[in-house]
């Protein structure tokens, strides 16, 4: 049923992940789908059955991971969000039913009642949420029934080389955001986090069942990490999720690398800006010399001389136009 079910423009299916390097883009977008389903599957009890379950695709873009539950929502509920509005429009017109879509606000709510989830995943999610991650976690535990599971993906070590260009140090990462303010063209921010923060912050909205630190969808060492939350009776608000235990050693390391990190973002924007501010006073250098040369050739004694010869010219080009229809 997935292989027969249509794609998006290749412009939606590019948004969430880079295809342009392969050969067969959509043959690369549906494997990548079809991974991130035998990660997900893999993250849940072994007894596990979608029939009558509720789940949602929390960042589902155009479908890519969807797609591959085609078969599961004829018995199941499934339903995917997004602040794309094109990817959910698209989704709407060429995927539901079986699947139920809209779109969220960059802020919570979600139009969803409480406890009426079985099953949430994020994928690409919270790699990228700087300051609305708690206020995401709490409305998402909302959501979630007692004993639910939130599937999530972040960036840890299989991610580290890639994004900062360091080598992976859990001692110096907690909870790291650097490029800030990017461009969602070009990935939006980048958040990283280590193990033991989800442990310390989102461990305090949920039980953590399981914590992979990198290969989801990828097999290997690299690539993001996968963490298991159980829904149970608490409570929480974002200044839980937030707080810092005082004194805690590995929080202040962290943030001090964070600032360094950022301070090198910083820099590196600097040169970018300044050489593009090299780029345009050279091209205005280049426009003011054209000016000056058209102005010379357009004020000389032989240009006004051979005027009239030009205008004759003109002339008989108009008329030899005409002729010829």
């Amino acid at each position: 049923m997935t292989a027969a079910c249509p794609y998006p423009p290749l412009a939606l299916a590019n948004r969430v992940g880079s295809l342009e390097a392969a050969e067969d883009p959509f043959a690369y977008y549906n494997d990548l789908g079809m991974r991130a389903r035998t990660y997900i599957l893999g993250a849940l009890p072994a007894d596990w059955s979608f029939e009558g379950k509720a789940v949602l695709d929390f960042g589902c873009g155009a479908g890519r991971t969807l797609r591959q539950f085609l078969a599961e929502a004829e018995t199941g509920e499934f339903w995917g969000c997004d602040i794309d509005a094109e990817s959910v429009e698209w989704l709407e017109s060429n995927l539901c039913p079986p699947l139920q879509v809209f779109r969220n606000n960059p802020d919570p709510p979600l139009p969803l009642a409480d406890e009426s989830l079985d099953l949430i995943w994020a994928v690409s999610v919270f790699t990228h949420l700087v300051e609305s991650w708690s206020d995401w976690l709490v409305e998402l535990q909302r959501v979630l029934r007692r004993g639910g599971l939130l599937v999530a993906t972040f960036m840890g070590e299989g991610m580290s080389k890639l994004i900062t260009g360091e080598e992976w140090d859990e001692g110096r990462i907690g909870m790291n955001a650097v490029k800030y303010g990017q461009s969602w063209d070009l990935g939006g921010p980048m958040v990283l986090h280590s193990p033991w923060w989800i442990r310390e912050h989102w461990g305090r909205a949920f039980d953590v069942v399981d914590i992979v630190p990198s290969g989801f969808a990828t097999g290997s060492e690299v690539g993001q990490g996968i963490a298991v939350l159980r829904r149970d009776a608490r409570e929480v608000s974002r200044h839980e999720l937030e707080r810092i235990a005082p004194g805690d050693e590995r929080e202040i390391r962290a943030l001090i690398h964070n600032v360094a990190q950022l301070r090198t973002d910083a820099a590196d924007l600097r040169r970018s800006l300044d050489h593009e501010r090299a780029e345009a006073a050279a091209r205005e250098a280049r426009m003011a010399a054209l000016e000056d040369a058209t102005k010379t050739v357009f004020e000389s004694r032989s240009w006004r001389v051979t005027g009239p010869m030009r205008r004759a010219a003109e002339v008989f080009r108009g008329l030899r136009a005409r002729r010829a229809r």
